[in-house]
């Protein structure tokens, strides 16, 4: 049971607003994946070889042991006409022929000097965010009460009987013809070494994702459907392109490194396929193609090592032996921001607020960026450059602007005190942004907020917040504050 009071006074008078009340019906999924793979390795040549091989995928519709199989609709083409399918239907038609063909080549053309190249197909599951149907009709009902007292009677708290007709409440389906998404990759790498402790590689990267998932979010499409109604189908797809180039010194001297670059470009129409708002298809005529969410251009990393020679005798020596430093310089240009006005001007949808995907019209002559002094970064995006469209979808492409890049460098230093021929103490103080330089997270993208334009995190915690940390200390993530780690590890 949910209540929603929405006022200090509601609370006090017990008015309650909103209340819904649920009733949930267990339900079990059965997912059965089926892979087969077949590789050979043939050496042409002491110089050429070449690795082949051919996969395929069986990932079918979902079954359940006990009979709760999700409720799903004959199809998802015409809303208008569009029926609740016989308990027991499949969820889609699963396909038999996912074959999937892998080929790679590398070749020693001459003493330090290998290329390398390779292409592919790729089935992913397909999955996406099918399980959540269980939490849908029919397995969860609910009725709401408005303006009612808190606590509620015994005859408005009893939750709703359970019910296999329609009209149905929320309801997610995944479209009956669905395939499963694939990736096209292909690469070709040329690896060159000068001495015996140098290697610089050069590598291109291709991939073109094809038949990708995408959720939609309508409401109410027809009478027999009145609550939130997903869509789960292909309607993605996305293309990726990258350079990299990587140098390594190898441990000589007690001095190793590596330094590398990606130029890099991610394209797609969505990138995400589960909780994240697309616009429908067919509620506007403007490309939702554009650059990825996660689309960084521009990538530098380095890494130094230096093990600290000591003097080989003297009263210095049991000070200054088995010392070593390490050093990592990391830089980023900016991700993208997908400015978008807060509203929702496509009737039959659940978009709304920050969610909403309706994008502005672009005001000609006016600056995108604003310089700012006062503001995180010293810079906003210009409200003023763009305005509510009067319907549909403004001319402002996906993900347009950009946010801050980042940059960074860490430092450790370290030293090994010898504590017998089996054990030693290793001691390290380990620099997180040693210069404490403030970086910050992408800027507020929708334009009803008071603060829109303007960045209100730090890097770290933006990045916290997105859930793409993976749970880590956002203290220790690249945009944090400066901060320091000591540490003892006795190894045996």
């Amino acid at each position: 049971m949910q209540y929603v009071f929405r006022s200090l006074s509601n609370v006090i008078a017990n008015r309650v607003v909103q209340a819904v009340v649920l009733s949930r019906t267990p339900s079990t999924l059965v997912f059965p994946n089926w892979s087969l793979f077949a590789q050979d390795t043939w050496n042409i040549t002491r110089s050429l070889t070449i690795t082949y091989g051919l996969r395929w995928d069986y990932n079918g519709s979902p079954s359940s042991p006990n009979g709760t199989l999700p409720f799903t609709v004959d199809q998802v083409n015409n809303f208008a006409t569009m029926t609740l399918a016989p308990a027991g239907t499949p969820l889609w038609h699963a396909q038999k022929d996912d074959f999937a063909p892998r080929l790679g080549i590398a070749w020693n053309a001459r003493p330090n000097l290998v290329i390398r190249a390779g292409a592919g197909i790729f089935y992913d599951l397909g999955y996406s965010a099918v399980a959540t149907a269980s939490t849908a009709f029919p397995y969860v009902q609910s009725k709401t009460i408005l303006g009612t007292a808190f606590p509620l009677n015994d005859i408005a708290a009893a939750p709703p009987p359970f019910k296999t007709t329609p009209p149905a409440g929320f309801m997610e389906v995944v479209d009956p013809n669905h395939l499963l998404p694939r990736t096209y990759e292909w690469n070709a790498a040329l690896q060159q070494g000068f001495g015996n402790a140098d290697v610089l590689t050069m590598t291109y990267v291709g991939a073109a994702g094809r038949q990708l998932m995408r959720r939609d979010f309508y409401n109410a499409p027809n009478p027999n459907f009145t609550g939130e109604f997903d869509v789960i189908r292909n309607g993605a797809d996305s293309s990726y392109n990258a350079l990299q180039v990587q140098y390594q010194h190898r441990l000589t001297n007690g001095l190793q490194a590596l330094v590398s670059y990606t130029w890099s470009h991610s394209i797609d129409n969505a990138s995400s396929d589960a909780y994240f708002l697309n616009t429908p298809p067919g509620a506007s005529s403007v490309s939702d193609r554009g650059p990825s969410d996660y689309d960084i251009r521009n990538t530098f990393a380095g890494v130094v090592s230096y093990y600290i020679p000591g003097p080989k005798q003297g009263w210095a020596r049991p000070l200054l032996k088995d010392w070593s430093v390490n050093t990592i310089v990391y830089a980023r240009s900016a991700p993208p921001v997908n400015v978008v006005t807060g509203q929702n001007p496509f009737p039959g949808t659940f978009l709304s607020g920050a969610s909403s995907v309706q994008r502005p019209n672009v005001v000609p002559g006016q600056p995108f960026y604003l310089s700012n002094p006062t503001a995180p970064g010293g810079q906003i995006i210009n409200k003023a450059a763009f305005t509510v469209p009067a319907s549909g979808q403004g001319d402002l492409g996906r993900n347009a602007l950009r946010g801050f890049g980042a940059s960074q460098v860490d430092f450790t230093l370290q030293r090994m005190f010898k504590l017998s021929e089996r054990f030693s103490l290793k001691s390290s103080a380990d620099f997180f942004n040693i210069f404490n330089h403030p970086q910050f997270g992408a800027p507020i993208n929708y334009m009803t907020s008071p603060q829109f334009g303007y960045s209100t995190q730090t890097l770290n915690s933006w990045l916290g917040s997105g859930g793409q940390n993976g749970g880590l200390n956002p203290l220790y993530q690249i945009g944090g504050p400066r901060s320091i780690q000591l540490a003892l590890k006795l190894q045996f």
